[in-house]
């Protein structure tokens, strides 16, 4: 399967493409496209200068060879003047329109490119808000103890750090403001928040229904919801399914919020 990149400009907050070598030659021609542009790195997950990759670099900016001149013999230039029915002559404005998806044939092309855009630019602040909500649900029973922390009281430090839900809380919140800052870098340790804190919960969850505990069923469902969403979303470019896991996720982390603190609160518990 051929290489094709996702690009954005230095000062550009969506991306484009997917764009295939040959697609991106033809930008960098036209001027569209130089080395300070940004590519998503599949391998590392991450946006990188195209400079940094000296490789794809050369495929993109090739270096540009001498012309030197030869004198072409009398047949050469006959056969040069000479008029060749077969030749298809292509502009070099219709090659940028089938680059960029806007002619008959490419405008499918250019029309699942637009959707892919809005996915990318709808799913970071989407994850943002999943991880923002589930600190919350964390955090706000904890409250006291964090005010404690800041005020520096003696043994503050060390209850923290005996409470791992809440300091899972506190990295929620960090990731949710790395991802309000476009920093889709840590979309790895993301997802690695995902799968562990998911099995974990919803595990602990149902050991508790299985004991006895009604309500812990949702709970552990919210967890899964959540988690899934949370996961899934970092991976795909689809909007549909953007969409789909905004719902589960959000929705996931709602239940979370809910039942952790809203439900035992309206028991007296």
């Amino acid at each position: 399967m051929a290489e094709e990149y996702f690009i954005r400009g230095p000062e550009e907050e969506t991306a484009r493409g997917p764009y295939g070598i040959d697609e991106l030659l033809t930008l960098a021609e036209a001027g569209k496209l130089d080395p300070e542009y940004y590519y998503f790195d599949p391998r590392m997950e991450s946006w990188a200068l195209i400079r940094t990759n000296e490789e794809l670099k050369l495929k993109i900016f090739p270096e540009k060879k001498r012309l030197t001149l030869r004198k072409k013999t009398e047949e050469e230039i006959a056969s040069l003047n000479a008029d060749d029915e077969e030749t298809e002559v292509v502009r070099v404005d219709e090659m940028l329109a089938a680059a960029e998806g806007n002619t008959r044939e490419t405008k499918h092309v250019r029309t699942s490119r637009v959707w892919q855009e809005r996915a990318a630019s709808i799913s970071v602040p989407i994850l943002g808000v999943m991880l923002l909500i589930s600190a919350l649900s964390v955090i706000y029973p904890s409250i006291s103890l964090l005010q404690a922390v800041f005020a520096n009281e003696e043994g503050a430090y060390m209850r923290l750090l005996q409470d791992p839900v809440l300091i899972l809380g506190l990295l929620d919140t960090v990731m949710a403001i790395f991802l309000f800052l476009n920093a889709t870098e840590i979309y790895p340790l993301i997802r690695f928040r995902a799968a562990v804190g998911t099995g974990f919960f919803f595990v602990l969850h149902m050991a508790y229904y299985i004991n006895g505990d009604p309500q812990a069923i949702w709970l552990a469902l919210s967890y899964l919801a959540f988690g899934l969403g949370l996961y899934i979303g970092t991976l795909t470019l689809s909007f549909t399914m953007i969409l789909f896991c905004a719902v589960l996720g959000v929705g996931g982390a709602l239940g979370v919020a809910y039942y952790s603190n809203l439900v035992p609160l309206l028991m007296g518990s």
